[in-house]
Parts: structure tokens; C-alpha cells; sequence
């Protein structure tokens, strides 16, 4: 304990803190009376409109004190009641900054697109709530939940699904199915990556459905390329391929179709597109890329009649498929599904 704190015990830490930051800095030249005067009157406006005026009227008297009584470090008293009342500043800004409590998360991670098959029993949070670092998402039997990450992208738990938060694009899949879409931009400054307990899996400008159950890891990729890293091994998935991983044998590849039935669950949970003030082109493109399917204009002057297009209303609550046909009733264009594509006529 120093000779200041002996002297007066009431002082709280801060107090210490500041009177043992004064008396390590050592002796100082005398302060020229001009610009002694200007620090002082800022500072002590600035502390008259602070709310920790009493508390920092209190820390200047007993510093003062306790320096006035110490001859070595006199030519630095002049500084005592600018550099108390400054900190009494500081304290105060540092309680309104940390309104919450140590420990906890400010920043979301994402929030709920939407959700089905929520019950009473059962219920799932619904859509606007927010998510952070260390949550859990879980579905149950016949419930499924679609957010959407900070960065824009679109992520989906079927039925049945355990998911845990690790970090901003980081999660872990404990067990059942999700898909993710992370955008067509293949060379993006982020990868979304999901622990597995047969691997880590990493994307790179995709849409791809993830599923953890028992001792198999599948990985479809329905469009771009991802990663699998199994201990020292790492597998790639490129777009129309399905990779199964076990922990007793070799991965295995099979073929699996952009519109294979295995998307569509995915589908139904896709979030809603506001189609108001947007193009016909943009909805077009929405339900083409929901649906993993190419979107086609039977002339370059269709393509063009329809960025002109401008949309009002709203198509919340229905799937892909189904708001395009509600859409395209009330313009003169028509649309055709022909196996993979999308054909957009008139």
C-alpha cells in the first residue's frame, strides 16, 4: 500500500488508481498561468454538465490534499484538478457505454426469417427475433426455421435439427439437416463454415444442404463448391454432387440434381422476397434461384421488358413457384417450367 493510500483508507480504487498514476509521472516544470487557465476552464465546464460531479469533486479534494502534503511533487499540483475532473469524465462514459452486464453479447449473429409447425407446447421464436453467439436453434418434429445471417445470408433447419452458434459464420452441427445459400459470389471476403463431428465443413460461393445423422455426413451442393476437412483429409463437393462421409469408410460421390425433391424443403422455408418498387426481373431471378433452377427469356426484349417492369403488393407467405405465378397474372408476361429452366414468353 503506498504512503497516499495509508493516509486516507476511504479512498476507492479509482481514487488510488489516479493518485498512483500522478506520483509515477515525477516532477514536472512549472505550467505557463495561460494555458493552465484554458485547460482548467474547459474541463471544469465539462465536468459542471456531468452527471459524476459529486463524485469527482470528491476525488479532487483528496488528491489535492494528499499532494499539497508531499513537497517533491509540488510544481505537479497544478495539474491535480484538470486531470480529477477529466477522469471523473471518464467514469462516467464508461458506465453509460456498458449498460450490460460483463460477459454479454451485443452484436446479433442474425434473425429469424420464419418459421412452421410451431406450437403451444412447442413454440419456435418468431420472425424479427434476434440470435447471438452461444445460442442454440432447435426444431423439432414437423418444424422448420429460416434466418437470416448479418451479412445477408440465408440459412435453413429442417425437422429435427440441433445448431449451435460459435461465432459470427461459424456454427456446429450437432444433428439433423440444414441448407445454406451464401450468395453467387464465388470469390467473397467470407466462408461459412459448420463443425461437424465427422468434419468441417466450408463453402465457397454456394448453396449446399448439410445433414449429421448418426454416423453419416451428406453434403449436396446445388450450386458453387464446398470443403470437407476430415482430420488430415480434405474432400471438395462441386455443384450437382453429393458427398457421404462415414467414420468406417471412404467417402462416396453420387450425382443429385438442382431440382432433385431433397431441395424442396428448403424451398418452402425460403424467406420472403418484397416485391414492392422491385423489377419483374428480380423476382424472376428470386424464384429461379429458390427453385435451382436457369432462368430463360425467350428474346433479349423480354429480358429488357422486364427490368422495366416495376412491381407493387406483396407475395409474403407463399412459396417461390407460387408467387411467380401470382405475379406474372397481372402483367401480359407468361412463364413455363421445362425440366431445369425457367422460361419467361409472351
Amino acid at each position: 500500500m503506498s504512503e497516499h493510500e495509508a493516509k486516507d483508507p476511504e479512498l476507492i480504487p479509482d481514487e488510488r488508481t489516479m493518485a498512483r498514476l500522478i506520483e509515477l509521472a515525477g516532477p514536472r516544470s512549472d505550467i505557463p498561468e495561460g494555458v493552465e487557465s484554458r485547460v482548467y476552464q474547459r474541463v471544469h465546464r465539462t465536468w459542471q454538465d456531468s452527471p459524476a460531479q459529486p463524485r469527482a469533486a470528491r476525488v479532487y479534494s483528496k488528491v489535492r490534499r494528499e499532494w499539497k502534503e508531499n513537497k517533491r511533487y509540488a510544481s505537479t499540483r497544478r495539474w491535480i484538478a484538470p486531470v480529477a475532473l477529466a477522469a471523473s469524465v471518464v467514469v462516467a462514459v464508461s458506465l453509460w457505454i456498458q449498460p450490460q452486464p460483463p460477459g454479454t453479447v451485443v452484436v446479433p449473429v442474425g434473425t429469424v426469417a420464419r418459421s412452421t409447425g410451431g406450437t403451444d407446447s412447442a413454440p419456435l421464436p418468431p420472425s424479427g427475433s434476434e440470435f447471438f453467439v452461444g445460442n442454440r436453434l432447435v426444431t423439432g418434429p414437423d418444424q422448420g426455421m429460416s434466418v437470416l445471417l448479418a451479412n445477408a445470408e440465408s440459412l435453413r433447419l429442417d425437422a429435427g435439427t440441433v445448431l449451435e452458434i460459435e461465432a459470427a459464420g461459424r456454427f456446429r452441427l450437432l444433428g439433423g439437416r440444414i441448407y445454406a445459400d451464401t450468395g453467387d459470389l464465388v470469390y467473397r471476403a467470407r466462408s461459412l463454415v459448420i463443425d461437424t463431428p465427422l468434419g468441417v465443413v466450408t463453402d465457397v460461393g454456394t448453396q449446399f444442404m448439410l445433414t449429421v445423422m448418426g454416423d453419416g455426413l451428406n453434403v449436396a451442393v446445388r450450386e458453387g463448391r464446398v470443403d470437407v476437412s476430415e482430420d488430415a483429409e480434405t474432400h471438395m463437393a462441386v455443384a450437382g454432387e453429393l458427398l457421404q462421409i462415414t467414420r468406417s469408410g471412404h467417402p462416396v460421390y453420387q450425382e443429385i440434381s438442382a431440382t432433385d425433391p431433397s431441395w424442396d424443403w428448403a424451398t418452402t422455408l425460403a424467406p420472403e422476397f418484397d416485391i414492392d418498387n422491385k423489377s419483374l426481373l428480380d423476382i424472376l431471378r428470386w424464384a429461379a434461384r429458390e427453385t435451382g433452377r436457369e432462368l430463360v427469356f425467350e428474346n433479349p426484349e423480354l429480358r429488357m421488358a422486364a427490368m422495366r417492369t416495376e412491381l407493387h403488393g406483396s407475395v409474403a407467405g407463399i412459396e417461390p413457384l407460387d408467387a411467380l405465378r401470382s405475379v406474372l397474372a397481372t402483367t401480359s408476361f407468361r412463364y413455363r417450367v421445362e425440366g431445369t429452366r425457367i422460361i419467361i414468353e409472351r
